[in-house]
């Protein structure tokens, strides 16, 4: 999306509200192996709906990622969400790319609720017009992040003494790392779920287009925090409850019915989102569901959201046709890891200067 410089690998960085995750990646042949791979915890409430309230104890964390000395890279690719990021298609009269390049920002004023000055925009043509059955529109997917949000996450990157040269889009990353370890397939309605600690991400695609995309503010932190408060617990234990590890005093059993509870509500989000896109959209069929992120995790979330959408769901391999070797980058949980790296390695697969 926002790239600056010439084109070279860099390391993928997701910083999310409760980890910093980093991969760097090196191209063998065709493909791609994990050279790098780090996870560090950042302390409760230091990000909030993706805003960075705590600068130094993220910036600490991403510091903490990098002691890991198998990274070789100084460049950073990092990525944003939530609602200082707006993604939308538009439908604009057929012109030139070069016409399209002047009329942009005002084309894209009427649609973002920011004032255009304080944002940076990017755009993609989806489909130029140009074919057989045009009707002399094209279609235009429309990015704008606002300035202030991408300055402090390139900021916190700087404090850890690392290059921040692209800043993308969660949904855009997740539909990278996709791309690249499930292929394309022109015709399928994919759903790209990543649900977080604190938003879900959803990308619809269709072949190598995003058609819809929409961050919902619920994530794992809701269960967490449903846990906590239905049993009057610290938010450490209600943590490792929702994990399936059992605390003092607490069974697992009693913490079953208040995460399906929660996932009830998350899933009426999710439901909301899909009638909102089939609503819009030229087909009303979902294809497939491909989950990903550490909430996902929570006991019941997949064959609930199979049961309820009545579509195939399939759990995100983000190292798919990546190699990839826990054993030898250290890593025990290769499996937990595996479920919250998507981003991340989306991040890793883009190059410095390329849009």
């Amino acid at each position: 999306m926002f790239g600056f410089g010439k084109s070279k690998a860099v390391v993928g960085l997701d910083i999310g509200s409760s980890a910093v995750k980093a991969v760097e990646l090196k191209a063998v042949g065709k493909g791609f192996k994990v050279v790098a791979f780090a996870i560090e915890p950042i302390p409760p409430d230091s990000i909030v709906d993706g805003a960075i309230i705590d600068g130094a104890a993220v910036a600490d964390a991403i510091r903490r990622v990098f002691e890991n000395k198998a990274f070789k890279t100084k460049e950073v690719a990092a990525s944003l969400s939530g609602n200082a990021v707006i993604v939308k298609k538009i439908n604009l009269p057929v012109m030139t790319e070069a016409e399209l390049a002047e009329s942009i920002y005002w084309e894209a004023e009427q649609y973002i609720p920011f004032d255009i000055q304080d944002v940076n925009l990017d755009y993609q043509i989806l489909n130029a017009g140009t074919g057989a059955e045009s009707t002399g529109t094209m279609d235009v997917l429309l990015v704008a992040a606002k300035k202030e949000k991408i300055a402090d996450y390139t900021g916190v990157i700087s404090q850890a003494g690392r290059l921040p040269v692209i800043v993308d889009v969660d949904a855009f990353a997740l539909q990278n790392a996709y791309e690249v370890n499930y292929g394309l397939e022109p015709d399928a309605v994919v759903v790209l779920l990543n649900a977080g600690a604190s938003a879900i991400n959803i990308n619809i695609i269709t072949g190598d287009h995003s058609v819809f995309t929409r961050d919902i503010s619920m994530g794992g932190n809701s269960y967490t925090e449903a846990v906590q408060k239905e049993l009057n617990l610290p938010f450490e234990s209600a943590e490792q409850l929702k994990r399936g590890q059992p605390v003092e005093g607490v069974t697992f059993e009693e913490v079953q019915p208040v995460l399906h509870q929660m996932t009830e509500q998350v899933l009426l989000e999710i439901q909301k989102t899909f009638d909102f896109f089939k609503a819009t959209a030229a087909s009303d069929r979902i294809d497939r569901i491909v989950v990903s992120g550490g909430a996902s995790r929570v006991d019941g979330f997949t064959a609930s959201l199979q049961e309820r959408f009545n579509t195939a769901v399939e759990v995100f391999d983000p190292f798919k046709t990546i190699s990839f070797d826990p054993a030898k980058l250290g890593i025990a949980d290769a499996d937990g890891l595996s479920a919250t790296a998507a981003v991340a390695v989306g991040l890793a697969l883009r190059r410095t200067g390329d849009r």
